[in-house]
């Protein structure tokens, strides 16, 4: 509990008297101040005491922006069977992506350990949600999440384990889910504002696994970012590459031209085989395909399994066979259309050069009716001043907010009644804050030259009380007196009590980083402590009397 003083020589565990290297990494600065642990599994960390701390207030503020806005917290399992993933398809989608993490009881019965929390949401609302009345409905939770990364990496940053502070909101109509998204942004922006991340900014991106709809990031520039996202220095329109318009970037010399097959799932459940030309240099963005076709998921074709009426395998299609083929939509990219002149497949045996779109080397004449489905990428052009150009910059995707409409709710059959008595289906919307991922990223984004500074009500403690001949019973007393006066005052505090030289104790302070420190020396009256502010380096003298009457180290 915060309201218990943390003492440093009973801190498991023991922080050595000279522990940590400013310089080192932020992960590594975590794990030898002894906030986290590595373990035997990649990809997954132990919080030890210290780092549980921060954490744990991480989630608290998280909690409250939702509260403070009206949602209510719930907890809801982590560990859901596989029938409600069945009932939404997503079951063999994660499976199908490597991503879910699977087992089984000793009665057979499958089930996971959830990466997400849609199904579960959307059940606990079906079984009782019944009238127009009780909308809407917004619920949050913070649960400790599992997926199977293929390449944990980062520390924090990218787990198999972590933990999220997620809402769910229900409402009447687009109009009203929109309204809740607005709310799901708000309180997404506080909580990380409260969190130290200072900076960050929103961008519209890929929903990924989780929503055919619209969605924004929250995102951080850091150059231990696990993603990226492009900006336009001209006009500073930024964002996923998957979405931003965009123009592609000048073809080298010989460009080619490739064909990629996709299968279209649209809204109503039907599917239809489409391909996509594109220069060979860039990647199709399968969300740029959704919006282009109105689809509500795309999914790459098996290159060994194409559909009969392309007549080839994959790596030999050209536009001409996609345009040819029978009940196949051909989709161009503007980086292919563009193009004068370029090179196909001709089979196995290499390429055909000198092709042209209006007719050349037996070829008929096509025209093709060019739309931006290419990822957008370093030098691609900016699609919404089309005067700069993008640059790919690293960020860390600190939370997501999603437009979910009736994704999951028409396969779960979460209905409501309107007010003529009819079974109506409700929007949904979610967000999801990263609070491991945030946990090391405000580390990272407020650090300095001498370790980590944790902004105020996010550290292990708010204030670092350093005693000097720690082994002088007066000098313990004046510590504990101390003590006593902050936690009244619901300031957290740790007193470094183990009996060290001043400077190992000093140095220590300033490597974890916590805000404020109290520096009680033998030298100074017994009713005067120096405080040091982390964050400026500047000093106070103040009596130790008046801080039960007031906090001094808001002052300084």
């Amino acid at each position: 509990m915060n309201d218990v003083p943390l003492y440093a020589s009973r801190l498991w565990p023991p922080v050595r008297p000279r522990t940590g290297d400013a310089s080192a990494s932020t992960f590594d600065l975590l794990h030898t101040l002894g906030l986290i642990a590595r373990t035997d599994a990649t990809g997954v960390h132990s919080l030890l005491p210290l780092g549980l701390r921060v954490h744990d207030r991480l989630t608290a503020i998280a909690q409250r922006a939702f509260e403070e806005r009206g949602a209510l917290t719930f907890a809801p399992p982590t560990l859901q069977s596989r029938t409600l993933w069945e009932q939404t398809g997503r079951w063999d989608v994660y499976r199908r992506e490597g991503a879910l993490l699977t087992v089984a009881s000793s009665s057979g019965e499958e089930m996971c350990l959830a990466p997400t929390s849609e199904e579960i949401a959307a059940a606990t609302v079906r079984d009782h949600l019944r009238s127009h009345r009780d909308l809407p409905v917004r619920l949050s939770l913070s649960t400790r999440k599992f997926r199977d990364e293929l390449s944990p990496r980062g520390g924090l940053m990218r787990g198999r384990e972590f933990t999220m502070a997620d809402a769910y909101t229900f409402d009447t109509d687009p109009d009203t889910m929109r309204e809740s998204v607005a709310f799901l942004n708000d309180a997404v922006a506080a909580a990380l504002t409260g969190m130290g991340l200072t900076g960050t900014f929103t961008a519209p991106a890929d929903g990924g696994s989780i929503s055919a709809g619209p969605s924004t990031e929250h995102l951080v520039l850091a150059d231990s970012g696990q993603g990226t996202i492009v900006a336009c220095a001209y006009c500073g329109n930024r964002g996923d590459g998957a979405v931003v318009d965009a123009q592609p970037p000048p073809p080298g010399p010989d460009p080619v031209v490739n064909v990629i097959a996709f299968t279209l799932t649209l809204p109503d459940g039907t599917t239809q085989t489409a391909t996509a030309a594109i220069r060979s240099d860039l990647h199709v963005s399968p969300r740029k395909i959704a919006t282009a076709t109105g689809a509500a998921r795309v999914d790459l074709l098996d290159p060994d399994r194409l559909p009969g009426q392309l007549g080839k395998k994959a790596g030999t299609l050209t536009p001409w066979d996609a345009a040819n083929a029978t009940d196949v939509l051909a989709l161009y990219d503007l980086s292919a259309a563009e193009l004068e002149t370029f090179a196909i497949s001709d089979g196995d045996t290499g390429l055909r050069t000198g092709i042209r779109w209006s007719g050349a080397r037996g070829l008929p004449a096509l025209h093709p009716h060019g739309t931006d489905l290419h990822h957008a990428t370093e030098h691609s052009g900016c699609g919404a001043c089309r005067q700069g150009r993008y640059s790919v910059l690293r960020a860390v995707e600190v939370a997501h907010v999603f437009e979910l409409g009736t994704q999951y709710a028409t396969p779960m059959n979460l209905h409501y009644s309107d007010p003529d008595g009819r079974p109506t289906t409700p929007w949904m919307a979610c967000s999801g804050i990263g609070i491991t991922r945030c946990l090391q990223t405000a580390a990272e984004l407020n650090r300095d030259r001498h370790g980590l500074r944790w902004t105020p009500g996010t550290g292990p403690a708010d204030v670092h009380v350093v005693v000097l001949r720690a082994d002088q019973p007066d000098m313990r007393e004046r510590a504990d007196r101390l003590a006593r006066h902050l936690t009244a005052r619901r300031v957290s505090v740790l007193v470094d009590d183990r009996p060290l030289p001043a400077g190992d104790k000093l140095r220590y302070a300033r490597l974890l980083g916590l805000p404020h420190a109290a520096v009680l020396s033998p030298d100074h009256p017994d009713t005067k402590t120096e405080v040091i502010a982390r964050s400026t380096g500047r000093t106070a003298r103040t009596d130790l009397s008046h801080i039960a009457d007031e906090n001094p180290f808001t002052h300084i």
